[in-house]
């Protein structure tokens, strides 16, 4: 049995430094939302056109637990368009459950600017072990200062999304791409501990995103010709509010 004090003690540990992704910070992020489309075609498609990129293994799932308030701030200004926002969450890859490394994450947007703050952690016991609340409080006593106020406004779980991602680079590197696919959405309002049960699955559907340096436009069409498919709006943790009811489904930006 877990005391408190144990858990207070000893749950999660800063494994790296507190990390500002300079390769996305002030690059642009493009998305093509394309249901019923054959993964397997773009995927050649990208290996064609330029290179894989293999972290740790070809196809990694990766899973997130996004924060929130109450009222779904976050969600309401990706909904309503307001063009600086930040989403939280806390990553991990290819188990159902949190092993024991983490990445805790805060996303920023202004307009179609991007960056991220990225803190590896190390957990000394099964996070799912724990509830929403202690989850929250031990992330408290691990982040830098200046990450826990953006935890305080947002420590309501959500939803956690899953999805498998590939990673694509052009040919000079200058530009990067993931194919996500097989997306899930696990509702964890008002659940006490990490649920994974009654997943919504959207087999359908999958999410080509592109980062690179503004003004790299043509060179995303290079990567996907000859298919030509519209760039819109896709936010999966918007996206899951939607499919799991929390929000109306509506046209975001």
């Amino acid at each position: 049995m877990i005391t408190d004090q144990e858990i207070r003690e000893s749950t999660f540990q800063v494994a790296g430094e507190d990390v500002t992704r300079q390769d996305l910070a002030f690059r642009r992020e493009v998305k093509y939302v394309l249901p019923n489309a054959d993964v397997g075609k773009f995927r050649r498609l990208l290996e064609s056109n330029g290179r894989r990129l293999v972290h740790n293994k070809p196809v990694s799932t990766v899973r997130s637990i996004y924060f929130d308030d109450v009222s779904l701030s976050d969600c309401q200004a990706n909904l309503d368009g307001i063009r600086q926002r930040r989403k939280v969450r806390l990553r991990w890859y290819d188990s159902l459950t949190p092993s024991d490394l983490l990445f805790f994450e805060i996303k920023w947007r202004d307009n179609r600017v991007t960056g991220k703050h990225r803190l590896e952690l190390r957990s000394r016991q099964d996070v799912s072990d724990l509830t929403y609340r202690q989850i929250v409080d031990e992330l408290v006593d691990a982040l830098p200062p200046q990450h826990v106020g953006d935890l305080l406004k947002r420590s309501e779980p959500i939803v956690i999304v899953e999805y498998k991602r590939e990673h694509f680079a052009s040919p000079d590197g200058t530009l990067r791409m993931t194919l996500d696919y097989d997306l899930a959405f696990y509702d964890q309002t008002g659940k006490q501990h990490i649920s994974t049960s009654f997943p919504h699955r959207m087999p359908e559907m999958f999410v080509l995103e592109a980062k690179g340096p503004q003004g790299e436009q043509e060179e995303i069409k290079e990567l996907l010709y000859p298919f030509r498919p519209r760039m819109g709006s896709c936010s999966k943790y918007v996206h899951g509010c939607q499919q799991l009811g929390l929000v109306p489904s509506r046209n975001y930006h």
